[in-house]
């Protein structure tokens, strides 16, 4: 199943990605590079796919339930974080909580792969209000979403090839160049954001 969800969201980037940029180059001005905007809702998108993460278990002679649904990410300059709403149910009880977890987004030069891995996904719920007859050290429920997330999403960056122009000038042919010097990426308002830097040379 986490197969599935890669290879279509993979597909989905690579639409939208594709989809954002033609918007970019339309009303800006560039220089040298060319930048590629993923918005944040795009990401979102897919994880509210997975619907709901659900689990429990027992602590003292109490059972309880839990689960986890409206998976998001919020991006901006500083850092992306991911965020779920938690509801744990026992018995007449029921409390909700925001459990939160860190986004790390990288980029792979050499596979060419922008990585979203979410990681440190967890809470501990204090419940030590509501049975007053287990001892005040065990009260804590940990609730720990990081093994479904323990592969990063994968999205295809656009990576131009090295290309070549031949310009005929009087009785001789030179070789224009015109390759990608470098690939950064940026984290920025609501999304990530991939820059390639162009290089002619003359041959």
């Amino acid at each position: 199943m986490n197969n599935f969800f890669n290879t279509k969201f993979i597909q989905l980037i690579v639409i939208f990605s594709f989809l954002f940029a033609s918007k970019l180059n339309k009303n800006d001005n560039y220089s040298n590079h060319l930048e590629l905007f993923i918005h944040q809702d795009i990401i979102n998108n897919f994880l509210s796919t997975i619907g709901e993460i659900d689990g429990g278990g027992k602590i003292g002679g109490f059972n309880y339930n839990w689960d986890v649904s409206n998976f998001y990410i919020v991006i901006d300059e500083e850092k992306a974080e991911f965020y779920g709403n938690i509801t744990l149910k026992s018995g007449q009880f029921s409390r909700e909580d925001i459990i939160v977890g860190n986004v790390n987004v990288y980029y792979d030069e050499i596979e060419n792969l922008i990585f979203v891995k979410i990681e440190n996904v967890d809470i501990d719920i204090d419940i030590s209000h509501i049975f007053n007859t287990i001892p005040k050290d065990v009260v804590n429920i940990n609730v720990d979403l990081s093994q479904y997330f323990a592969e990063p999403f994968e999205i295809q960056a656009p990576q131009p090839k090295t290309t070549s122009y031949p310009i005929t000038m009087s009785n001789d042919t030179t070789q224009i160049v015109i390759n990608n010097k470098e690939t950064q990426l940026y984290l920025v308002e609501n999304g990530i954001k991939i820059i390639s830097i162009y290089q002619c040379e003359k041959q």
